[in-house]
């Protein structure tokens, strides 16, 4: 049972990522709502869905936000004896940002487990996490000024995870950062971006004698890489991006992933 969790968590966290961007927030009175397309497999695995968010700036450097929830078309092994299955609603995110100075944000996500729990059988994977879970700390972000065009963001956060059927998981430390490139009378941008986790401490399951036994999982580590690009097909207002996820490591695990999406500024 233990485990189930644990993979389930873990395969759903490819298909986003904790924050809005790692850039600054938009101007008061200013939004957008995005969607996307996301398709992650791994050898015989594999899950495919839509995402949606929208986030608004209700006052100068407050920006909220509602983002990674959608709808999950499948999470499924193909397998001799394995199910079909794994669709379904996927999680919710509360999110805000405040930017404090023009190169400084500090954020607070909210993660509600609101998505489909439930089990379809043997290799299917759940797009809800079932689990409540804040994920909270700064960033950085600047232009590059000596060459125009040129853009980075940077981000450390804290993911703390609250127990739930009997199973808690460790606290994590996240590093991520993107650097971006606009390019001169093309508009199109190209960008790269890498996030690390690295788990401080221990998650611990209870036991049907009521102990909590520690799963010697602190240390574990998972990094993430994206390359892609994106364009504004009319500018300023409607952006579009595709770009290839891959992951390794032990906190998410092994996959590789493609994702479509299209964001509309008001």
């Amino acid at each position: 049972m233990f485990k189930k969790i644990a993979l389930a968590a873990a395969l759903v966290s490819s298909a986003a990522f904790a924050t809005w961007d790692y850039y600054p927030v938009l101007d008061a009175g200013k939004g957008s709502v995005k969607g996307n397309l996301y398709y992650d497999w791994d050898h015989d695995w594999s899950q495919a869905g839509l995402g949606i968010g929208v986030r608004y700036s209700i006052i100068p450097g407050l920006e909220v936000a509602l983002q990674d929830w959608g709808y999950q078309f499948w999470g499924e092994t193909d397998c001799s004896g394995c199910a079909n299955g794994g669709d379904g609603l996927r999680d919710l995110t509360i999110g805000a940002r405040y930017q404090f100075d023009p190169m400084f944000n500090m954020f607070l996500d909210f993660h509600l487990p609101v998505g489909n729990d439930d089990y379809d059988g043997p290799g299917t994977t759940y797009p809800s996490t079932d689990e409540i879970a804040l994920y909270l700390g700064g960033q950085f972000s600047m232009q590059v000024k000596d060459a125009p065009g040129l853009k980075f963001g940077t981000e450390a956060g804290i993911d703390w995870g609250f127990e739930h059927d009997n199973w808690e998981r460790g606290l994590d430390i996240i590093l991520g950062g993107e650097i971006a490139y606009t390019i001169p009378n093309v508009g199109v941008t190209p960008f790269f971006g890498l996030q690390l986790k690295y788990r401080l401490t221990e998650s611990e399951a209870e036991g049907g004698d009521g102990n909590k036994y520690g799963q010697n999982d602190d240390g574990n580590k998972q990094v993430n890489l994206w390359l892609g690009a994106d364009y504004f097909v009319i500018p300023n207002q409607l952006d579009v991006w595709a770009k290839l996820i891959v992951r390794s490591g032990k906190i998410g695990g092994d996959a590789t992933g493609l994702n479509v999406g299209a964001e509309f500024f008001f």
